[in-house]
């Protein structure tokens, strides 16, 4: 990978905190790609409603999907955005959570293509 490209995630850190399991790092990735979608409309559902309680759950779930495969971009916007929510701020959750709808699509879209 050229210096300049960013990386969507660390697979080799992923796998580590997996104890070395690539087996189980493939199954967990096969997972996190037919799941990304209702991630992402677990999200998009929560805040059409305006429901910052539920905002903030799926945007800690997706975080820690995140945080699991080294998606560290990922990880940090679906952190901000649980925060935000948590303290009941929808004001500019829309934006924040597109990103994050992004980062985890990438992510499915990297997973896939590393198979």
């Amino acid at each position: 990978m050229p210096a300049d490209e960013t990386r969507i995630y660390d697979r080799a850190e992923a796998v580590a905190r997996l104890d070395g399991d690539v087996s189980l790092f493939a199954e967990m990735a096969d997972m996190f790609f037919a799941e990304c979608d209702a991630y992402c409309r677990g999200l998009e559902t929560a805040l059409a409603a305006g429901d910052a309680a539920t905002l903030r759950r799926e945007a800690h779930t997706l975080k820690s999907v995140l945080a699991t495969f080294s998606c560290e971009t990922g990880r940090a916007l679906a952190q901000q955005l649980e925060q935000q929510a948590a303290g009941g701020r929808l004001e500019g959750t829309e934006a924040l959570s597109r990103q994050v709808i992004v980062a985890a699509r990438a992510l499915a879209a990297a997973l896939a293509a590393d198979r």
